[in-house]
Formats: structure tokens, C-alpha cells, sequence
């Protein structure tokens, strides 16, 4: 990945507690939106952990992305032949510790096929 900026963040994905929840082979990014701009995560992958498992929180640290200020929205997008559904999702910045928290309060699943959502925008109001 290419930087964009000199700010880490951190993003946590709690997988939903439920069957066939945890994915294998999801490649998921994150485009992050805030009050000064947005930043792009590329692919988010733990390559010595077995993540986005039912039931358990993953936590990611993102290096050189551009400082957004406030986290307003994520949009999550998926690659992969599986799927995948959350519980929240958590973004906050070495610059801004306060967390963001987006709540999949819709029940969405993620994956790329056609009855699911490989795109899906969440913002906190």
C-alpha cells in the first residue's frame, strides 16, 4: 500500500455471534470519512491470524493514512468468495483516540454475491 499520509489507525471488526457469521477468503477495505477529508485502508487482513471468525473482535493497525479528523462514515467493501456479517465496526486515529463506533443495526451480510452487500456505507449522525 502506498502511503497517503503519516497517521495510523486502528479499526476493530466484531464478528457477528451467530452461524456462518466468520468468513474465509473475505478481502474487505474501508474508505474513512471524516470532517477534514477521507483516507483509503487497502486490504485488511491479519496474515498470521485467522480473523473475522464468529464471535471475536480483530483488531487492525492501518500506517500512513491521511489524518480525517472526526470519523463521520465508513464504507466497507468486499472482495472474496465468502461471507461475512458484523456486529460493529470500530475506526479511531493515532491523532484522534476518541473511537467511532457503526453498528450493523440493519443485519446486513457482506459478501459478492448478488443477495448481499459488497458495498455498504454506515455514518453516525
Amino acid at each position: 500500500m502506498f502511503e497517503q499520509g503519516r497517521v495510523e489507525y486502528y479499526v476493530t471488526f466484531m464478528t457477528a455471534d451467530e452461524n456462518h457469521a466468520d468468513a474465509n477468503g473475505m478481502f474487505p477495505t474501508l474508505k474513512i470519512t471524516g470532517d477534514l477529508g477521507e483516507t483509503n485502508t487497502g486490504l485488511l487482513d491479519l496474515y498470521d491470524h485467522d480473523d473475522m471468525e464468529r464471535g471475536r473482535k480483530d483488531i487492525y493497525t492501518v500506517r500512513g493514512m491521511l489524518f480525517v479528523g472526526n470519523v463521520q462514515c465508513i464504507e466497507i467493501t468486499v472482495r472474496g468468495k465468502d461471507g461475512w456479517k458484523f456486529d460493529y465496526i470500530e475506526v479511531h486515529s493515532s491523532r484522534n483516540m476518541e473511537p467511532a463506533f457503526f453498528y450493523n443495526t440493519d443485519g446486513i451480510w457482506m459478501s459478492t454475491k448478488s443477495q448481499d452487500m459488497s458495498v455498504y456505507k454506515l455514518c453516525n449522525n
